[in-house]
């Protein structure tokens, strides 16, 4: 049996099927296997000259860090032909290609976990150095909005790197804002910074002065009490919250990120606000001193409205 390179015809007498075909069935793919796949998925005109150069370094690359990759077929052509197809001056464009990189990308954005292991263990020593550098926010924070960031939803931010670069540059630009927005996030959202107006607004913007130092009586009770009902809720009833009200996660996105049932994600955040209603109203008939039903218009109040001020609180 003649070797796969030499039993094959020419690549241009190969059709897109068939060379779909060869990606998927060998494993070992040449450049030129790949770079026909490729081929045949830009548009038409679009001229590659240096591609198989570059493949032929990329597989190189690829098959050396990666033993246990995905084979590599239609798929990954064709996202590899979108980002070539993309660049306005393919000429000058094809020798900072980086097909390697551009493979990492792909595979940790393809849902697999071994992809985002694989990335985050090349890159983890950069991330170290640039986690020191927000020191006063939590490690483990940083890293898991990074993570989220990075390939969490139906659009993962990894795809956005075309290809063309290194990788490595490319994540410390984005992982270096996405800290900084963090940063200045948690600067902004600081419990100390929220006033009447910004937790629960339960005094109303006209009435009797007489009334006013009743008003701001309430108020006060409902933000110790409120911020003591956070406090109290467990880690995970935190995070899930945070991820639900302020990341504008899914349940099922929330699931994959801690590899949980979804229906462990939606019992815990069923579980935590209910925790954060009955905790705040108990807080606030305690610190008063007075009866429930004295405060029964406020606590309604208090039940409508608590979720819009909780997304920044979960920022602490």
């Amino acid at each position: 049996m003649l070797p796969l390179a030499v039993a094959l015809p020419r690549r241009g007498a190969w059709k897109p099927r068939e060379v779909a075909w060869i990606a998927w069935h060998h494993r070992g793919v040449t450049a030129g296997e790949l770079g026909a796949l490729v081929l045949a998925k830009l548009p038409a005109g679009v001229r590659a000259a240096g591609l198989d150069d570059r493949l032929e370094a990329g597989l190189t690359a690829i098959r050396s860090k990666w033993p246990d990759a995905p084979a590599i077929g239609d798929a990954f052509a064709l996202y590899l032909a979108d980002r070539i197809a993309a660049q306005a001056d393919l000429a000058n464009a094809m020798p900072r290609l980086r097909v390697d990189d551009l493979f990492l990308a792909w595979w940790a954005s393809s849902g697999d976990a071994r992809g985002v292991a694989a990335f985050e263990a090349a890159f983890a020593e950069d991330l170290r150095k640039l986690v020191t550098r927000f020191h006063r926010l939590p490690a483990d924070e940083l890293r898991q909005r990074l993570r989220i960031k990075l390939f969490v939803g139906d659009a993962p931010h990894v795809r956005s790197y075309s290809g063309f670069g290194f990788l490595q540059n490319w994540l410390k630009v984005t992982a270096a804002r996405a800290f900084v927005d963090v940063a200045r996030s948690d600067a902004a959202k600081r419990e100390d910074d929220l006033d009447d107006r910004d937790l629960i607004g339960l005094a109303a913007p006209a009435g009797d002065p007489r009334d006013a130092h009743g008003r701001a009586e309430i108020n006060d009770a409902v933000k110790r009490a409120f911020g003591g009902a956070v406090a109290a809720l467990a880690p995970r009833e935190r995070t899930f919250l945070r991820h639900a009200m302020v990341d504008q996660l899914t349940l099922d996105q929330i699931a994959a990120t801690y590899q949980v049932h979804r229906a462990t994600v939606a019992r815990t955040l069923a579980a935590a606000r209910e925790k954060l209603l009955s905790g705040t109203r108990a807080g606030v008939v305690a610190i008063l001193g007075i009866a429930p039903d004295e405060l029964a218009s406020a606590i309604q109040m208090l039940d409508s409205r608590l979720e819009l001020s909780l997304s920044r609180v979960l920022r602490e």
